[in-house]
């Protein structure tokens, strides 16, 4: 009796998975329809909005901390910041986690009196990009998948992008000169080192930075929640980086698919979804 109870639970237990991954599914499906149907701001009224949160921002414990964080450095590098890409942003219009990234990236641009920053995500709107250029940014066109060089102190935002995203950004800059011009925020990368699929090839370039990299946590203690959590910064200065001639390291490896991390996650779940099924 006991044996039919057991196998009765296993199967509701994988039933149970499995609806889990198709709800999952659908619940993204109704977030894509969500931010397709979303009607359009007034770009004057969202300017005003924007500009009363950045001064909410600038305020900020998490921002000036994080502004401490970066600056200690950029003294580290003898160089003032001279640039921002910011790629992978979101539709900042439509969701507040996005709109309070582009609060802070505005800040850090007024902050460090900074010209030259640069935008870019297929998502963008049209009044999106134009809210980004009355802001003092510039919106790209092109997609260079990460591939963004830093030839001068530059402060790559990248707020929960794809691993390819910034193995890319590391791979286009891979010189101890470019190197050290790097600040990055995005996720951990000891975090996303730990947490990469098993069997694939471990020889990418955040792998391979990780070691030489000073990471600094930035404590996600803003009024916000889920907007600035699993964030570090990331610096390489020169002296933590392997010599010039050292070739094995600094033999550049290949650029990978922006998105490849995401649809590998869904083959996964498809195969799962499918055993489960064959299981049950």
């Amino acid at each position: 009796m006991s044996g039919v109870g057991n196998e009765f639970q296993v199967v509701t237990r994988k039933k149970w998975m499995a609806r889990k991954c198709l709800s999952r599914r659908n619940r993204h499906i109704s977030e894509s329809d969500y931010l397709n149907d979303c009607p359009d701001v007034n770009v004057d009224s969202f300017t005003t909005r924007l500009e009363r949160l950045c001064g909410i921002m600038s305020q900020s414990d998490y921002f000036m901390l994080s502004m401490e964080t970066l600056q200690q450095q950029l003294d580290i590098l003898k160089r003032p910041l001279e640039r921002i890409v910011c790629l992978g942003l979101g539709p900042f219009t439509r969701t507040h986690q996005a709109l309070h990234q582009v609060a802070f990236i505005v800040c850090a641009q007024r902050q460090h009196k900074i010209k030259e920053a640069l935008y870019y995500d297929p998502v963008f709107r049209d009044t999106e990009k134009e809210l980004l250029e009355r802001l003092s940014g510039t919106v790209l066109t092109e997609d260079r998948s990460g591939r963004h060089e830093a030839t001068v102190p530059t402060l790559y935002y990248l707020p929960h992008c794809p691993y390819a995203l910034m193995h890319n950004l590391l791979l286009c800059n891979w010189t101890r000169e470019n190197l050290a011009n790097v600040f990055l925020i995005s996720n951990s990368f000891e975090m996303l080192t730990l947490n990469r699929i098993k069997g694939r090839d471990a020889d990418d370039h955040i792998t391979r930075i990780t070691d030489h990299c000073t990471e600094t946590v930035l404590e996600d203690d803003y009024e916000q929640h889920n907007v600035f959590n699993d964030l570090s910064l990331h610096s390489f200065p020169s002296d933590k980086l392997p010599a010039a001639d050292d070739n094995v390291f600094w033999t550049c490896g290949s650029p990978l698919k922006v998105h490849e991390d995401e649809l590998q996650t869904e083959l996964i779940t498809e195969a799962a979804m499918t055993a489960l099924s064959i299981s049950s």
